[in-house]
């Protein structure tokens, strides 16, 4: 496989918190503005599993303190709009405030992946495009993110539709490789 993928999660900024309650849709808008696209499920799997097709992207064994992931469930109490219009609306703040587990990107030194990728497994669910699906069956969510879940490289979660987002939801961008 021959592809870029950003190294941090959006906004592609080490140090910034991930960006999340962003659709698939919207997702794939943003990266199409920045002249790119959404990963496709194998360019994640690849991205994150390496050569050596790893679990994690850290080795073979879970391990809580290399990724941030199996932090304790907070149940959603209240409706929560979209990142931009969440982040303006001080109740909405509060409450995701309250939910937010993020770490910084880059923020944790173990969790990169063979290629130098941070965060694929943990902090935030990824969304991802499912090659030969259909409107609204497009959309996957890849790496899992901070709770207790699935964690790794290569389960995809697919029931979320494309218009879907969630405090956990998030994404980051790749492209095609220049010759």
């Amino acid at each position: 496989m021959r592809f870029c993928v950003d190294r941090y999660e959006y906004p592609n900024r080490a140090g910034d918190k991930p960006a999340l309650l962003i659709s698939w849709l919207d997702a794939k808008k943003t990266c199409e503005k920045l002249g790119k696209r959404l990963c496709t499920e194998d360019e994640f799997n690849f991205a994150c599993e390496g050569e050596a097709m790893l679990p994690f992207t850290y080795g073979f064994v879970r391990d809580a303190e290399k990724c941030n992931i199996d932090r304790p469930y907070r149940k959603r109490t209240r409706k929560l709009y979209r990142y931009e219009k969440c982040l303006q609306r001080p109740a909405c703040a509060k409450h995701l405030a309250e939910l937010d587990q993020r770490a910084p990107a880059g923020g944790i030194p173990a969790c990169v992946s063979p290629f130098g990728v941070h965060d694929l497994n943990g902090n935030i669910n990824e969304w991802v495009e499912l090659p030969g699906k259909e409107y609204p069956d497009r959309s996957g969510l890849k790496g899992g993110w901070w709770g207790p879940v699935r964690g790794r490289c290569r389960p995809t979660v697919d029931f979320h539709k494309e218009e879907d987002y969630g405090y956990e939801e998030g994404f980051r961008c790749c492209a095609e490789a220049r010759p």
